[in-house]
């Protein structure tokens, strides 16, 4: 048997550790007055979020502004029925405590507008669909 000291949370423990191998028989005797260790907090449990619904897709022809990272919307500029320009502003999108400025991708009427300002959206997330 190997005596280990073992450190859990910052508590001292001092273990007995015996290797068993295939070949050596196990003896049946009756066993030693354990030293109970306090019980760990079992882990938390972490359900996986609920898939988002699929959105709506977006017609052929169409241009579409995307969130180039995660945040929080804080104003959008246009509305459905918009004539916007290619660089011009569309929406304003908080992330990491930056205010980050949207701009069109391409110009044309805005068709859809997917996001309200308070909204969280993820990378990628379809925020303007330009016609």
């Amino acid at each position: 048997m190997s005596k280990y000291r073992v450190t859990v949370d910052g508590t001292p423990y001092i273990v007995e550790v015996e290797e068993l191998t295939a070949a050596t028989p196990t003896p049946v005797t009756a066993p030693a007055p354990a030293v109970m260790a306090p019980a760990a907090a079992p882990a938390p449990v972490v359900s996986a979020p609920a898939a988002p619904a699929a959105p709506a897709p977006v017609s052929t022809g169409s241009t579409t502004v995307t969130a180039p990272m995660p945040g929080k919307i804080l104003d959008v500029k246009v509305a459905v029925g918009s004539q916007v320009k290619s660089g011009d502003l569309v929406l304003l999108l908080e992330a990491m405590k930056m205010e980050n400025e949207i701009f069109a991708s391409s110009g044309g009427t805005v068709s859809e507008v997917r996001v309200r300002g308070g909204e969280s959206v993820n990378t990628g997330d379809v925020l303007i669909v330009i016609s």
